[in-house]
C-alpha cells in the first residue's frame, strides 16, 4: 500500500515539524496517576518545538548526528510503545516480544527517513503555540494548539496550518499521544496504512518488518521516494 502523497501526507509533514510521527490514543484512565496543567502542556510542546528547530535544522551538523538527535526527540516526546501498539492494532497482540521490539526500532527509522529531511528549512518563527486547554473529548489529556508552517513555505511569512497536540501528563513531565493537523488524526491514518501493509504481508509481523527493512535500504520513505509500504518488488 502506498503512503499517499496527497493532502493528509502534507498534514503529517506539518505535524512532524515538532516530531511526529505517529501517534496513539489512550484510554480514559491512562493519565490518572499523574497531574498536569494546560500551561505545563503548552510549555512542553513549545520546548520540544524549539529543540527540534535548534537540533535538526542546522546545515553544519553531520546527517548521522541529526538522525541520532531526531531519535532522541522521538524518545523524549512520544509514547512510542503506545504508538506502535495502536498502529499494529490486533497484530500487536499476536506479535512476540522480539517482534514488538524490532517493529518499534524499524518504525522509528521509517519516521526518520521520511521526515528528518523536512526540518532543514524551519526556523523558530515557523512554529508558534497559541493556547492549551483540557481535551474536550478526554479531559485527562490536554489539547495544545499551534500554528506550523507548511514544508517549502517556511521563513515566517508563509501560510500556517493549525496543529493540535493531544498531550498526557506523566510522572515528571508530558508525552504526546495524538496529533491532529487540519482536523485529521494522524493515529487513525497510520493505523489504516500499516494494517493494510500487514495484510499484504500475509498477516505476518516478521514479513512486515522484513518489508520495511528492505524499503528503508531502498530509500523508499525519503521525501523524494515513492513512499510505498509494499515490498520493493511489487512496485
Amino acid at each position: 500500500m502506498r503512503l499517499e502523497t496527497t493532502a493528509w501526507t502534507r498534514r503529517l509533514a506539518v505535524a512532524a515539524f515538532s516530531l511526529l510521527l505517529g501517534v496513539a490514543p489512550v484510554g480514559p484512565g491512562a493519565a490518572a496517576a499523574a497531574e498536569g496543567s494546560p500551561d505545563g502542556a503548552a510549555e512542553f510542546i513549545e520546548s520540544l518545538g524549539q529543540d527540534a528547530v535548534d537540533e535538526l535544522s542546522r546545515a553544519d551538523v553531520p546527517e548521522a548526528t541529526r538522525r541520532e538527535q531526531f531519535m532522541d526527540l522521538l524518545e523524549r516526546g512520544f509514547a512510542l510503545e503506545a504508538i506502535s501498539r495502536f498502529v499494529l492494532a490486533r497484530y500487536w497482540r499476536v506479535a512476540s516480544a522480539q517482534q514488538r521490539d524490532r517493529f518499534q526500532d524499524v518504525f522509528k527509522r521509517v519516521l526518520a527517513q521520511r521526515f528528518l529531511p523536512l526540518f532543514k528549512d524551519y526556523g523558530q518563527e515557523d512554529f508558534r503555540v497559541t493556547g492549551a486547554r483540557p481535551d474536550p473529548a478526554q479531559p485527562s489529556l490536554y489539547a495544545v494548539r499551534t500554528l506550523v508552517a507548511r514544508p517549502g513555505q517556511t521563513g515566517g511569512d508563509g501560510p500556517k496550518v493549525e496543529v493540535i497536540w493531544r498531550v498526557r501528563p506523566t510522572d515528571g513531565g508530558y508525552e504526546i499521544v495524538d496529533i491532529k493537523a487540519e482536523g485529521v488524526s494522524m493515529a487513525i491514518t497510520l493505523r489504516s496504512e500499516y494494517n493494510s501493509a500487514i495484510q499484504r504481508a500475509g498477516g505476518n509481523i516478521g514479513n512486515l518488518i522484513a518489508m520495511l527493512e528492505d524499503n528503508l535500504a531502498q530509500g523508499a520513505y525519503a521525501p523524494d521516494g515513492n513512499g510505498d509500504l509494499s515490498p520493493s518488488g511489487d512496485r
